[in-house]
Protein backbone atom coordinates (compact mmCIF):
# COMPACT_ATOMS: atom_id res chain seq x y z
CA UNK A 1 0.00 0.00 0.00
CA UNK A 2 1.32 3.51 -1.40
CA UNK A 3 1.36 6.49 0.49
CA UNK A 4 -1.49 8.18 -1.27
CA UNK A 5 -3.81 5.41 -0.99
CA UNK A 6 -2.87 5.58 3.10
CA UNK A 7 -3.30 9.05 2.79
CA UNK A 8 -6.57 8.64 1.35
CA UNK A 9 -7.91 5.73 3.81
CA UNK A 10 -7.00 7.96 6.50
CA UNK A 11 -8.52 10.81 5.36
CA UNK A 12 -11.66 9.02 4.34
CA UNK A 13 -12.00 7.10 7.80
CA UNK A 14 -11.63 10.70 9.07
CA UNK A 15 -14.63 12.31 7.26
CA UNK A 16 -16.76 9.12 8.41
CA UNK A 17 -16.06 9.51 11.92
CA UNK A 18 -17.07 13.35 11.60
CA UNK A 19 -20.25 12.42 9.65
CA UNK A 20 -21.13 10.22 12.71
CA UNK A 21 -20.81 12.81 15.28
CA UNK A 22 -23.71 14.95 13.41
CA UNK A 23 -26.82 15.31 15.04
CA UNK A 24 -28.70 14.86 11.85
CA UNK A 25 -27.09 11.60 10.41
CA UNK A 26 -26.76 10.13 13.69
CA UNK A 27 -30.83 10.27 14.11
CA UNK A 28 -31.07 9.13 10.04
CA UNK A 29 -28.89 6.05 9.68
CA UNK A 30 -30.93 2.88 9.76
CA UNK A 31 -28.34 1.02 11.95
CA UNK A 32 -28.13 1.74 15.60
CA UNK A 33 -27.07 0.98 18.65
CA UNK A 34 -28.24 2.24 22.07
CA UNK A 35 -25.67 5.19 22.82
CA UNK A 36 -23.81 3.39 25.83
CA UNK A 37 -23.00 1.04 23.34
CA UNK A 38 -20.88 3.45 21.21
CA UNK A 39 -17.79 3.73 23.06
CA UNK A 40 -17.30 0.04 23.24
CA UNK A 41 -18.28 -0.02 19.52
CA UNK A 42 -15.12 2.42 18.69
CA UNK A 43 -13.06 0.34 21.01
CA UNK A 44 -13.75 -2.77 18.20
CA UNK A 45 -12.78 -0.45 15.67
CA UNK A 46 -9.79 0.77 17.02
CA UNK A 47 -8.50 -2.64 17.94
CA UNK A 48 -9.68 -3.99 13.64
CA UNK A 49 -7.78 -1.11 12.55
CA UNK A 50 -4.33 -2.15 14.65
CA UNK A 51 -4.88 -5.27 13.41
CA UNK A 52 -5.12 -5.23 9.82
CA UNK A 53 -2.03 -2.72 9.89
CA UNK A 54 -0.37 -5.44 11.93
CA UNK A 55 -1.15 -7.65 9.12
CA UNK A 56 -0.29 -5.46 6.63
CA UNK A 57 3.05 -4.81 8.47
CA UNK A 58 4.07 -8.13 9.07
CA UNK A 59 2.72 -10.16 6.03
CA UNK A 60 5.59 -10.92 3.92
CA UNK A 61 6.41 -9.23 0.15
CA UNK A 62 4.33 -10.25 -2.75
CA UNK A 63 1.91 -12.84 -1.12
CA UNK A 64 -1.75 -11.43 -0.97
CA UNK A 65 -3.46 -10.79 2.18
CA UNK A 66 -6.35 -14.06 0.83
CA UNK A 67 -3.11 -16.41 0.83
CA UNK A 68 -2.20 -15.80 4.23
CA UNK A 69 -3.62 -18.91 5.39
CA UNK A 70 -2.23 -21.17 3.01
CA UNK A 71 1.63 -20.17 3.71
CA UNK A 72 4.05 -20.41 6.59
CA UNK A 73 4.13 -17.52 8.45
CA UNK A 74 5.57 -16.10 11.53
CA UNK A 75 4.24 -16.69 14.96
CA UNK A 76 3.66 -12.35 14.88
CA UNK A 77 1.45 -12.84 11.56
CA UNK A 78 -0.57 -15.39 12.87
CA UNK A 79 -1.06 -13.28 16.33
CA UNK A 80 -2.20 -10.53 13.89
CA UNK A 81 -4.91 -12.94 12.27
CA UNK A 82 -6.41 -14.37 14.82
CA UNK A 83 -6.44 -10.49 16.80
CA UNK A 84 -8.35 -9.14 13.48
CA UNK A 85 -10.73 -11.50 13.35
CA UNK A 86 -11.75 -11.97 16.90
CA UNK A 87 -11.96 -8.09 17.14
CA UNK A 88 -14.27 -8.35 13.99
CA UNK A 89 -16.64 -11.11 15.64
CA UNK A 90 -16.87 -9.17 18.80
CA UNK A 91 -17.78 -6.13 16.95
CA UNK A 92 -20.56 -7.83 14.45
CA UNK A 93 -21.79 -9.75 17.60
CA UNK A 94 -22.09 -6.00 19.82
CA UNK A 95 -23.94 -4.81 16.27
CA UNK A 96 -26.58 -6.99 16.21
CA UNK A 97 -26.85 -7.15 19.99
CA UNK A 98 -27.48 -3.07 19.74
CA UNK A 99 -30.07 -3.55 16.96
CA UNK A 100 -31.80 -6.01 18.68
CA UNK A 101 -32.01 -4.08 21.97
CA UNK A 102 -32.73 -1.10 20.17
CA UNK A 103 -35.91 -2.66 18.68
CA UNK A 104 -36.85 -3.86 22.41
CA UNK A 105 -36.83 -0.43 23.75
Amino acid sequence: MNLSKGAKLVCFVASLTLLSVNEAFARSRRIRVPDWMEPYMAIFLVAMLLGCLGVLVTKPRGVPARELSRIKTSPLLNFFRVFLGTMFAFFMVMLFAGMILVRLE
